[in-house]
């Protein structure tokens, strides 16, 4: 069966996201196919994290419909389903959620759990793991820079490596929709730049998803071909990354920044940045 007739990875249809009466979300409609992959934009406060706490599950809707990988979230959801349904999404948020007391290798081989079965799934609750999944963490770490830190608690870890095993252990999870909150807030240029090439790993099996809270304007490139623009709670745009223009971002991001005649002949995102430099 292709990918396509699976459905949606992502289907939003009239919904909305209320505290008590202030709206955070309105989306009429939202469609996101497999094997896309979509950056989320938009100021402080747009509802940019609401979104992707919704497609996750850690968002419960006030209103309207959320289909997540063919399965309708909700109370009604089936526990074997919502099971289904955390396999196969991947969370890399802001709070990390990796165990303090467990090295690095090992909080990287809690992704592969699912994965796991017969006596290979009995002996993990020992935290004895196929040797085959020890070379795997092993080799996830390494290519974001972490290949000596893998015997290392989690606790003893900085803010940049937790982040880095936290996105090593979904791509052993190897889930079909990976949702991404500010994957590189407050990482160096090289840090930053492997985790979009590990981010860009973890989703390049057929079908697998990519949907990314993005802050860095410039990373768009690297993380997305379609960028969806939300301001107060609301989708502004759904567009190509090629139909991006500066006036467009601008106008997103609010005013007071313009560009210059000079850098009319750049890339529209390096213009926008350097207007709000």
């Amino acid at each position: 069966m292709s990918t396509r007739e699976l459905g949606p990875s992502v289907l939003l249809r009239d919904v909305q996201v209320a505290a008590g009466d202030r709206v955070l979300l309105d989306v009429p409609r939202l469609r996101i196919e497999p094997g896309e992959r979509v950056a989320i934009v938009g100021a402080n406060g747009a509802g940019k994290s609401t979104l992707l706490k919704l497609i996750g599950g850690l968002v419960q809707a006030s209103q309207g419909q959320v289909q997540v990988s063919g399965r309708a979230l909700g109370p009604g959801l089936a526990a074997v389903e919502r099971r289904a349904l955390r396999r196969d999404t991947g969370l890399l948020m802001q709070g990390l959620h990796l165990v303090p007391r467990l090295s690095a290798r090992e909080n990287v081989l809690i992704g592969a759990l699912a994965r796991l079965r017969g006596a290979h799934a009995v002996r993990s609750l020992f935290r004895w793991y196929p040797q085959d999944l020890l070379a795997e963490a092993d080799a996830a770490l390494a290519a974001l820079g972490l290949g000596d830190r893998g015997d290392t608690w989690a606790d003893r870890l900085s803010g940049g490596e937790r982040q880095k095993v936290a996105l090593a252990r979904l791509q052993l999870q190897q889930p079909r929709l990976l949702l991404a909150d500010e994957p590189t807030s407050a990482l160096d240029p090289a840090a930053t730049q492997q985790v979009c090439a590990a981010l860009m790993a973890a989703v390049a099996g057929p079908g697998q998803t990519l949907v990314t809270v993005v802050h860095d304007i410039d990373l768009l490139p690297r993380l997305a071909t379609r960028v969806i623009g939300l301001a107060s709670g609301r989708l502004q745009w759904d567009l190509h990354i090629d139909e991006l223009t500066p006036a467009l971002l601008q106008d997103l991001y609010g005013p007071g920044h313009e560009t210059t005649a000079e850098a009319v002949s750049l890339n529209p995102l390096t213009i926008f940045r350097l207007a709000r430099a």
